[in-house]
């Protein structure tokens, strides 16, 4: 197991803790998956720091906000049965929620992943608002918690049955 491998003990760990913390949020609704998520593009942002940063290294980060569709640098992603809501994190030892900053209603998403970058990014669509957010785990390569969350967004059933 690597550095940033997580084993059983630890996933399920971070699930519990992931949405115990947004419980109490989600306006009496059940809390089928949560997991903390930041805007892609971290590599790029580094390599543009190393060059020369500066002007080149706002774009970047520019960019990955918009790309990220404006959403704070990290947030913890919250699925119940009829709703999303993103929420602004703070990470240190532990993980602190912050304020609301999405929620979207699950009946008009179109949610894709797509792997084709060094880890499993996430997009949420909403059309009706239109409104476009990309995002990827909060670790530094893809994880359960983070992974499950995509699958239920995309029709899978949550871990444990919940």
């Amino acid at each position: 197991m690597g550095m940033f491998d997580m084993n059983e003990k630890q996933v399920e760990e971070w699930r519990r803790k992931c949405r115990e913390l947004v419980g109490p949020q989600v306006n009496g609704e059940e809390v089928v998956s949560a997991a903390a998520f930041r805007r892609g593009g971290a590599a790029a942002s580094y390599m543009a720091s190393k060059a020369g940063g500066g002007i080149l290294y706002a774009g970047v980060k520019l960019m990955n906000k918009k790309k990220a569709g404006g959403l704070p640098d990290k947030v913890m992603l919250a699925v119940t049965p009829a709703k999303v809501f993103a929420y602004k994190l703070k990470v240190g030892r532990d993980y602190k929620l912050g304020e609301e900053v999405a929620a979207w209603d699950r009946g008009g998403l179109r949610v894709s992943t797509d792997s084709s970058g060094g880890m499993t990014a996430l997009t949420i669509e909403s059309p009706a608002e239109g409104e476009k957010v990309t995002l990827v785990g909060i670790s530094v390569k893809d994880d359960a918690v983070s992974g499950e969350l995509m699958a239920v967004l995309q029709g899978a059933a949550p871990a444990g049955g919940s």
